[in-house]
């Protein structure tokens, strides 16, 4: 009889702990950008080469390890993690980078900066692929530690102990406002001029403790006229009157989604700007494929991030 170890595959293993991780076979479909029932072949068939029930399923696709599963969820993935360093030592043999590197990014960031990072990194190294994740702060950090994610382009705001960042621009306030707006011809706006209009709140968790510790530091309290969960949502209802919002990344052109224009107008604030840079985990030398991802994304903000005025 021929050992099963010789019959399983590195992906059956991958969608075995995505599935642990994410909960169900749809987040780990997710995850690894593949078809639900590729992730279900995947794990049904390493259940038959082991002879075990890994996984017991729930409705609609969760799922959770069975007893036997979570015996061998710490070995699956060690067995990854061996299988990733040993492609990336095969590749700085050969001075390559490849292979799959999951990338975190804040979710504010993400449209204007992640996919001319992952572009840049993907055109200088053909053989590399970037697994982006968008996702809030707290779930970037937890990620950073768990070693799910590789690096994450983020803010330096709401960091702890075990992270290292590293700083690469500035990213100063802006009201966005109408082309009809009173603030829209003026070259800055001061926090107390902005405190009697209606802002419209870009009410996700890094972002509004942000600019409302702007306001506290200043001793304001905003006119918070509308709260949402959307930033495209927000520059909307700003460009049809809704009031002005903030943001730390200019959009360009200044449009909202449906094409109505807006007015970025930099914020007067006595705040040191936050920094956007990438963050890992402390302590760990970065991989070959991390270090290449981080020389583009410097290059591609230099390149592209606009220089405060």
């Amino acid at each position: 009889m021929s050992d099963p170890a010789a019959r399983f595959t590195l992906r059956q293993l991958s969608c075995f702990v995505a599935a642990c991780d994410g909960g169900g076979i749809g987040a780990a479909a997710a995850r690894l950008h593949l078809a639900q029932a590729t992730v279900s072949a995947a794990i049904a068939d390493l259940e038959r080469t082991l002879g075990v029930q890994l996984l017991v399923r729930g409705r609609r696709r969760a799922a959770m390890p069975s007893p036997a599963g979570r015996e061998l969820l710490a070995q699956a993935a060690e067995v990854l993690a061996a299988a990733g360093r040993l492609d990336e030592r095969s590749a700085a043999l050969r001075g390559d980078v490849s292979g799959e590197l999951p990338v975190g990014c804040l979710v504010t960031l993400a449209p204007a900066v992640a996919p001319a990072a992952c572009r840049a990194f993907e055109q200088r190294w053909p053989r590399a692929r970037v697994a982006l994740l968008p996702a809030h702060q707290a779930e970037l950090l937890a990620r950073l530690d768990d070693g799910s994610i590789a690096v994450a382009i983020t803010y330096d705001l709401g960091l702890r102990a075990g992270v290292e960042f590293e700083p690469l621009a500035d990213a100063p306030p802006y009201a966005l406002v109408a082309e009809s707006h009173a603030l829209a011809g003026a070259g800055r706006a001061g926090l107390e001029q902005l405190a009697h209009e209606p802002l419209v709140l870009l009410d996700l968790p890094l972002s509004r403790d942000y600019f409302l510790d702007l306001f506290r530091a200043a001793h304001l309290a905003p006119d918070i006229a509308r709260r949402v969960a959307d930033a495209e949502l927000a520059r909307s209802l700003v460009a049809w009157g809704y009031g002005y919002t903030l943001a730390n990344v200019r959009p360009a052109p200044a449009r909202a989604v449906d094409g109505t224009p807006l007015r970025a107008v930099p914020v007067r604030t006595a705040t040191p700007p936050p920094r956007v840079g990438l963050a890992r985990r402390a302590g760990l030398e970065p991989t070959r494929a991390a270090a290449a991802f981080a020389a583009a994304f410097a290059d591609v903000i230099a390149e592209r991030w606009e220089a405060p005025p």
